[in-house]
C-alpha cells in the first residue's frame, strides 16, 4: 500500500474546529495571519476580513486597544470621537497601519509612495490612540503603539522625506526655479503656504514628529518658518494674538503651530544646544505621558518648573519683511537669524481663580472646551543672569473647542509692570510635552515686536550642569 503524505501543517490547522482554530491564529501578528490565509483556500476564507475577532486579536499583538486612549477623552472629545468609535473596522485598521509601514520601508529603495495620504493619516491613527496602559516587566509604562513608530524609524532612515517631499500638488505649483534648483531643497509644506492649502494633518505630523535634520541644515527652510512666523497678519485679535484659526473659534491653527516648532527646535539644537533640550518627537506627544499633578485639581499639570525660551529677529527686519510683502520680490528671511532670550524656568503653581478671573489680561472672548475647569496659575520666571529683576508670571489653562489640545496664556510682569503676552498650545493634548507659541507686547500696538516661545515640563528636559 503506498505510503500517504502526511497532512500540511496548515491543512492540520483548518480541520479544527472554528473556536479552537480561532485561539490558535489569535496569538498570530498581522503579517504571520495574512501569511496563513495564503496557503489554502479554506485558510483564506476564514481570515476573510469580516472575522473581526480574529483581527482584533492580531491587532492587539502589534498595537494598543483604542479604548485606552478613549476612555480618557473628556466628553466633548468624546462626542466628535463617537463616529470614529462607532465605525471602528479591526481588519481596516490592520491594512492601513500595515500598508504605510510597508510603503515607508520600500522607501529606502528609491521608491516614491503614489500618495502621501495613504502614509501620513494613518500613522497620525496610531500616534493619536497611543496609550501608557501597559506595564513593561521592569514597572515602566510601555506602548506598542510608540514601540511601532520607533521600529518604523529605524527601519526607514529617509523618513524626513516624509515631511519634506511628498505632496500630491508638488509637481503644478508654480515655484521660483531656484527652490527647485537650489541644492538646499527640503520642501516642505510650510514653505508651500501661500501656494496651496496645506492639509492640518501634514502640520499636525509635521508638528509631532519634530525638526529634520535637512530641516535643520536649510536656509530655505528657515526662510519658510520665518514667513509664517513673524508675519503680522498670521494672527490677530480674533485669535488672541497666538496660534489659533483667525475665525474667533479657538481652534489650533496648525500650520502656525509647525513653524514655530521649526524654529524653537533649531535654537534648542543649535544656539542652546549645551542644554539639550530639543523636547520633541512622538514618544512627548501622548496625552497623559506625565503622571497627575500632587494637585488634585490640577488636571494640566501646572504646578511645577518649566523650560524653555523665546525668540526674536531685529526689529528693523521684521519691519521691512512685512512691509515687504506688497514689493514685486518680497523680502527673503532666509538669510536673518534670530536671537534668542536665556534658558527661562518657569515655577508655577495654581493661583486664586477668584482674583485672578476679575484680571482683564486674562479675559478672552474665545471659546474653549468646560468639561473641566479653566485654571488660573502665578509663577516666577528666572534665568542664568545674575541680578536680573524679579519677573512675575500668571496665567491660565484651558481645553480648545473638542477637548484634545491645552491652550495656555501667561502674563509677564517685569520691572513692575505687564510686558509681554504668551499665547501657546500644547498639541500633544494633556500632560504632554511641550507649548508652542507666540509672544507679543500686551498693549498688541500695531507694528509691535513678537515672535515664537516654547516651553516644556522640566520632567522632560535633560539640562547640562
Amino acid at each position: 500500500m503506498p505510503a500517504i503524505a502526511p497532512p500540511a501543517p496548515s491543512g492540520m490547522l483548518v480541520v479544527l474546529a472554528p473556536e479552537l482554530l480561532e485561539l490558535i491564529l489569535s496569538y498570530l501578528e498581522p503579517q504571520h495571519l495574512t501569511s496563513f490565509g495564503q496557503t489554502c483556500a479554506r485558510a483564506r476564507d476564514f481570515i476573510r476580513p469580516n472575522n473581526q475577532i480574529l483581527w482584533k486579536a492580531s491587532f492587539l499583538q502589534v498595537w494598543d486597544h483604542p479604548k485606552h486612549v478613549w476612555s480618557l477623552l473628556t466628553p466633548s472629545a468624546r462626542a466628535v470621537n463617537r463616529d470614529r468609535e462607532s465605525s471602528w473596522d479591526w481588519y481596516r485598521e490592520v491594512y492601513r497601519r500595515c500598508k504605510a509601514f510597508n510603503v515607508l520601508c520600500r522607501c529606502n529603495s528609491g521608491v516614491r509612495p503614489a500618495n502621501v495620504e495613504d502614509i501620513v493619516p494613518p500613522l497620525l491613527d496610531v500616534l493619536d490612540t497611543a496609550s501608557y496602559s501597559d506595564i513593561a516587566e521592569d514597572g515602566s509604562r510601555a506602548s506598542l503603539n510608540l514601540e511601532f513608530l520607533h521600529r518604523l524609524l529605524q527601519r526607514c532612515p529617509e523618513f524626513d522625506r516624509v515631511v519634506h517631499d511628498y505632496h500630491k500638488d508638488i509637481e503644478s505649483i508654480s515655484l521660483p526655479l531656484e527652490l527647485l534648483t537650489d541644492s538646499d531643497r527640503p520642501i516642505t509644506r510650510s514653505m508651500l503656504a501661500r501656494r496651496v492649502t496645506v492639509p492640518e494633518w501634514a502640520s499636525r505630523f509635521h508638528t509631532f514628529y519634530g525638526i529634520t535634520q535637512r530641516e535643520e541644515d536649510s536656509v530655505r527652510s528657515k526662510a519658510a518658518a520665518r514667513a509664517l512666523v513673524y508675519d503680522w497678519s498670521v494672527t490677530a485679535p480674533n485669535a488672541d494674538f497666538g496660534p489659533l484659526v483667525k475665525d474667533g473659534s479657538g481652534t489650533v491653527h496648525w500650520q502656525t503651530v509647525e513653524a514655530i516648532g521649526s524654529l524653537m527646535h533649531r535654537i534648542f539644537a543649535t544656539t542652546l544646544k549645551a542644554y539639550r533640550l530639543s523636547v520633541s518627537g512622538f514618544q512627548v506627544n501622548v496625552p497623559f505621558l506625565l503622571p497627575p499633578s500632587p494637585v488634585a485639581e490640577d488636571w494640566a499639570g501646572i504646578t511645577g518648573t518649566w523650560m524653555g525660551t523665546y525668540a526674536f529677529l531685529d526689529y528693523r527686519a521684521l519691519v521691512h519683511y512685512n512691509f515687504s510683502h506688497n514689493f514685486e520680490y518680497p523680502m527673503d528671511l532666509g538669510e536673518y537669524e534670530e536671537a534668542c532670550g536665556d534658558l527661562m524656568r518657569l515655577k508655577l503653581k495654581l493661583g486664586d481663580s477668584e482674583e485672578l478671573q476679575q484680571d482683564r489680561r486674562l479675559q478672552t472672548d474665545l471659546p474653549y472646551c468646560k468639561d473641566l475647569p479653566k485654571l488660573f496659575f502665578t509663577g516666577s520666571s528666572g534665568g542664568r543672569q545674575i541680578g536680573r529683576p524679579s519677573i512675575r508670571v500668571r496665567g491660565f489653562a484651558c481645553l480648545t473647542p473638542g477637548g484634545r489640545q491645552v491652550r495656555w496664556r501667561f502674563i509677564i510682569r517685569y520691572a513692575g509692570s505687564d510686558q509681554w503676552q504668551l499665547e501657546g498650545v500644547q498639541p500633544g493634548g494633556i500632560r504632554s510635552g511641550g507649548i508652542y507659541g507666540l509672544w507679543s507686547h500686551v498693549d498688541h500696538d500695531d507694528h509691535g515686536a513678537m515672535g515664537p516661545f516654547f516651553y516644556a515640563p522640566s520632567e522632560l528636559c535633560d539640562p547640562s550642569d
